[in-house]
């Protein structure tokens, strides 16, 4: 079993409170934006709690933070396999400072997500974990009246969609607790530090 967390933007008080629930919680993962400074991570055993970088995330240092799982990719946490995609586009960027609380790269290249799609093609997952959604679901979970900005995150995980539809899709992004079945597909939402138990 793993546990997702969902969005942390810098809470990390109570994210330390639930990783700390070792017989509850003894391998997490968190579903992105958990903040610009990873210092808090420090001891914190990056073979059982480990984040996926959102768009709310500091990319002049994560690489180097061994919690931090990468990009996209399929991986394999106590047992749970799992393909992930990281990143989402930011619709306050104009708001925000580059190098302090925005970063360019906070969506994947296209050419990345051309690398991440041959390898989704090929493991089809039944589990899919990723920061955004597929645009079509950004629709359904925030309803008509909801502005919808295009984008390539959004986009990508459509076309991952269109591919191959897992049994599962989990994300943050939209600080929702909320599930929708699509297809093949329950997707599942999770609000700010809500925590979901994944056997």
């Amino acid at each position: 079993m793993i546990t997702l967390i969902g969005d942390v933007h810098g809470k990390y008080r109570r994210y330390h409170e639930i990783i700390r629930e070792k017989e509850r919680y003894p391998y997490t993962l968190q579903v992105g934006d958990f903040g610009f400074n990873y210092d808090t991570l420090l001891n914190v055993d990056p073979n059982h709690h480990v984040f996926m970088p959102g768009n709310h995330d500091n990319y002049d240092v994560l690489y180097d933070v061994p919690n931090c799982i990468g990009d996209y990719g399929f991986k394999s946490l106590n047992g749970v396999d799992f393909f992930f995609y990281r990143g989402a586009y930011s619709i306050d960027r104009d708001l925000r400072t580059i190098g302090i609380d925005w970063w360019e790269k906070e969506e994947l290249s296209l050419q990345e997500f051309e690398n991440a799609k041959e390898i989704y093609k090929d493991v089809k997952p039944d589990i899919m974990i990723s920061h955004d959604c597929p645009q079509f679901v950004s629709f359904e979970l925030l309803g008509p009246n909801q502005k919808i900005y295009q984008n390539t995150t959004s986009w990508a995980l459509s076309e991952l969609y269109n591919i191959h539809q897992p049994k599962y899709w989990f994300f943050g992004h939209w600080h929702i607790s909320k599930k929708i079945q699509h297809g093949l597909t329950t997707f599942i939402c999770l609000d700010e530090l809500e925590t979901y138990n994944l056997a």
